[in-house]
């Protein structure tokens, strides 16, 4: 049976028995709710489109913060929040390890120059180098935060908050946070981006083994023939230079190349929010709501580490975060399946009755396996927040699997409804039998 097959799909049509069905009028209402929130987020992403390729740190990302920043501030106290970290952390990290290949490359191929000895030595330096240092860049490429901390140049980029009441300590106290982000991905020097991951994912660790290989031969059988020197140079040259290229062109970190952030899901959040303050009666009495568009999100998750450390009032919040929207096919995700970071079991119990509420079908895909180890490879928006003490609906649509639908403008609507009964059910579920209990 297929990975697709292991898929836990909640379906629209299934109805417990006894649930009123929603009446006609009801119906009609909702599809014009939806319509609008489709024409409203499609404005916002017009708004924002002049921006879509700002990535970390760039003019364009800080422009795209202040347009948001002026979107929400008739509706709440809004503001930017101003933090510093490496642009170049997490997906920009391929041409890091690119440099560490290089250096231990070239080191390798100066060992024939000299001594057995001295070459031994250049081949045991290579190796250190190629291995710590490429940890390193292992570590900073997986947003591992001391290895992220280390990395220079560090730029200032920008948190978009927005809260219907001025800033206090309440931890402890009802919170809900509504998350997403602005800033976009860097891209790839070619077109098909699809082809270019899955080439890399193929040749970055083949070339890597025999490049460890080819040091390990060379260590044992010396290079003191033309044999051996033909052999055991222009092999392993062939084999470095395809996986140094992989790396190079694996991302670019040029914004002409930026995979442009499409705005669903930050059009989507802002309507989410919107609509809490405007009926506060959704939440449990006392609720407050806030939300936040991350800056620098695609650098190693700069924005919502930096959110999460600048708010410690949001641990115990519920969180709605709102990912990658790139097709139709919607995702709740319950856990960072690499890093083993559980997002809330809240969510998987609300999604259910939204599923039912709504009409709007989302799957739950399983949180092991190779696929989805690999979907988590650059961690989540709700990582930080989970770690913080949140209980997280993380939702998105993206996968390195099969492409499926793209998302249409009628999505948007769709997306709004099942989000935010979603985090009205969560809500109630965490602090309506508390409220009880407290009478």
């Amino acid at each position: 049976m297929g990975e697709e097959n292991d898929y836990i799909v909640a379906r629209a049509e299934v109805a417990q028995d006894g649930e009123e069905r929603p009446t006609e009028h009801d119906e009609r209402e909702n599809a014009d709710e939806r319509e609008a929130v489709n024409e409203r987020a499609e404005e916002l992403i017009k708004k924002l489109s002049d921006f879509a390729d700002g990535l970390t740190s760039t003019h364009e990302e800080t422009a795209c913060a202040r347009a948001l920043r002026d979107e929400l501030s008739p509706f709440a106290t809004t503001r930017m929040e101003a933090f510093r970290t490496p642009p170049y952390a997490g997906r920009n990290c391929c041409a890091l390890f690119a440099v560490v290949y290089f250096v231990a490359a070239l080191l390798y191929f100066v060992s024939f120059g000299g001594s057995r000895v001295a070459g031994s030595v250049l081949i045991i330096v290579a190796l250190g180098v190629f291995v710590v240092f490429g940890l390193g860049a292992a570590a900073a490429f997986l947003g591992v935060g001391g290895a992220v901390r280390i990395l220079y140049p560090k730029k200032v980029s920008y948190n978009v908050f927005s809260e219907s009441i001025p800033l206090k300590k309440q931890q402890g106290e009802k919170l809900v946070v509504i998350a997403s982000n602005h800033d976009a991905s860097p891209g790839s020097y070619f077109v098909n981006f699809d082809m270019v991951r899955k080439v890399v994912f193929v040749v970055v660790p083949v070339s890597a083994a025999l490049f460890i290989l080819f040091c390990i031969v060379k260590l044992c059988v010396g290079s003191d023939t033309v044999p051996k020197i033909t052999t055991l140079s222009i092999l392993p040259f062939l084999n470095a230079l395809a996986g140094i290229f992989a790396l190079l062109v694996h991302f670019s970190p040029f914004q002409r190349h930026a995979r442009e952030n499409n705005g669903i899901s930050t059009a989507v959040s802002a309507e989410v929010y919107r609509t809490l303050l405007r009926s506060p009666e959704l939440l449990p009495e006392g609720t407050r709501v806030c939300y936040v568009s991350f800056g620098g999100e695609n650098s190693a998750h700069a924005g919502s580490r930096a959110f999460a450390q600048a708010h410690p009032e949001i641990k115990g919040a519920v969180a709605l975060v709102i990912g990658d929207i790139e097709g139709a096919r919607i995702s709740l995700l319950r856990r960072d399946a690499l890093r083993g970071t559980e997002f809330s079991g809240l969510a998987q119990q609300a999604l259910f009755d939204a599923v039912e509420k709504t009409g709007v079908p989302c799957l739950m895909p399983p949180c092991d396996g190779l696929h989805s180890k690999l979907n988590a490879l650059h961690g989540y928006q709700a990582n930080a927040l989970a770690d913080a003490g949140c209980d997280c609906a993380f939702f998105n649509a993206k996968s390195y699997g099969p492409k499926g639908e793209d998302f249409r403008r009628e999505d948007a609507g769709a997306l709004y409804a099942l989000t935010l009964a979603t985090v009205v059910g969560m809500a109630r579920k965490k602090w309506e039998g508390q409220d009880g209990q407290d009478a």
